[in-house]
């Protein structure tokens, strides 16, 4: 199935769905009068346990100059060269919840149109923070211009996404990647801004906001797929996080 929808002027929507499972994956490609973002996506698989889906979809939005340009403040602010040429990533957590939501809304009209645009800003901001914080010169860490020891720190970024309900300490982390605990934290904030620890409460409460708003799963159950051994530790983080505890968002 093919769909092609002109949202508003300047920004095109595109959706395919493809019985193969395909992997998860995106692709940024800039073209002489705008950008298009493509992204395949099969199901969440961010270290979460749902049940798979019998197809992937390929969500594609086509923003033209002349759109982007509507959100500088002069004309000189903008351009185009501020996205890479030709750039394929993999899909972080962010933007899985931005494709589920797509592909599930129900919305029609105007408001599917609102709700699509500011889904295509949101794609397009997740893949340009990614692919920032993957290309920072890293100046600040001297250890990090080594491409072996940069390709630690990611190494270790990894480990923690597989690890969510057990996350390593930064001991065991440091040890697993061979790198001491110091240069381990300061590449970890240099590259991703946040420290392991923020991360990896970051990454959980993510994991745990996709739980509840699309499984069946308990609060308690929630909790413990994400590490927490006590429900109420987890439901104060949760509303630390987001800002209302589990139980509300579930009713939602």
């Amino acid at each position: 199935m093919i769909l092609e929808h002109k949202i508003k002027e300047g920004l095109l929507f595109q959706h395919k769905t493809f019985a193969d499972k395909l992997s998860n994956s995106s692709f940024l490609q800039r073209h002489h009068d705008g950008i298009s973002l493509t992204c395949v996506f099969s199901g969440l698989d961010c270290n979460l346990n749902f049940a798979s889906v019998n197809h992937s979809n390929e969500i594609t939005f086509i923003f033209q100059n002349a759109f982007l340009q509507n959100f500088a403040e002069d004309e000189k602010e903008f351009s185009l060269q501020q996205f890479p040429e030709h750039q394929p990533r993999d899909i972080c957590c962010n933007t899985q919840m931005i494709l589920f939501d797509i592909i599930n809304c129900k919305l029609t009209g105007v408001f599917r149109n609102m709700f699509l645009v500011s889904k295509a800003l949101a794609l397009l901001l997740c893949f340009q923070k990614c692919n920032t914080l993957t290309e920072s010169p890293c100046e600040s860490c001297k250890f990090l211009t080594k491409p072996i020891e940069k390709e630690k720190i990611f190494r270790a970024k990894e480990i923690i996404l597989s690890n969510l309900n057990n996350p390593p300490t930064t001991q065991e982390l440091s040890i697993k990647i061979g790198i001491n605990q110091c240069y381990l934290k300061k590449g970890f904030k240099e590259l991703f801004s946040t420290t392991v620890y923020g991360f990896v409460q970051e990454q959980r409460m993510l994991k745990a906001k996709l739980l509840l708003s699309t499984t069946d799963f308990t609060v308690s159950q929630v909790a413990e797929q994400i590490g927490f051994s006590s429900q109420s530790n987890f439901s104060a983080a949760f509303k630390k996080f987001t800002g209302v505890y589990p139980s509300e968002l579930q009713q939602n």
